[in-house]
């Protein structure tokens, strides 16, 4: 009786931890882990020095609004053919996986963001989306 309740404690805690994307085509909220991988990750790809990355939130050169769209393509959020992923933002922004309200406040204000920021090239449009969402208090990483 012992072992199939340490075995049914251990299957709940399998089934209760954190996935990630791939599982059966949704999408699964990011945190804090996932946001520091894909920052080293961005890092080395378009060669960022340490300084660079930490003032990223600054539009001065070229590879700091590459930087950010690269993290937003890590998350599965952007990519430069087909633009923002609404679902996915609202999703990752909301802290729900799987269920979407077109409806809600936040979603609105993701199309807001996105509809107003469609001007530049691929990096520049994803900065400037991403920063509006922070502007409006949206968290990427809950």
């Amino acid at each position: 009786m012992k072992i199939l309740i340490v075995l049914l404690v251990g299957v709940a805690f399998v089934l209760a931890r954190p996935q990630h994307d791939g599982q059966e085509g949704h999408y699964v909220v990011k945190y804090d882990y996932d946001l520091e991988s894909a920052r080293k990750a961005c890092a080395e790809e378009i060669r960022a020095t340490e300084d660079l990355v930490a003032r990223y939130k600054s539009p001065e050169q070229a590879v700091s609004l590459c930087f950010l769209a690269c993290g937003l393509e890590k998350f599965g959020l952007y990519d430069a053919e087909h633009g923002f992923d609404l679902d996915k933002l609202y999703m990752q922004l909301a802290g729900v996986s799987g269920h979407v309200d077109k409806s809600d406040e936040l979603y609105q204000k993701i199309v807001q963001c996105t509809e107003s920021h469609k001007e530049g090239d691929s990096c520049a449009k994803a900065y400037d989306a991403g920063t509006c969402f922070m502007n409006a208090n949206l968290l990427l990483v809950q």
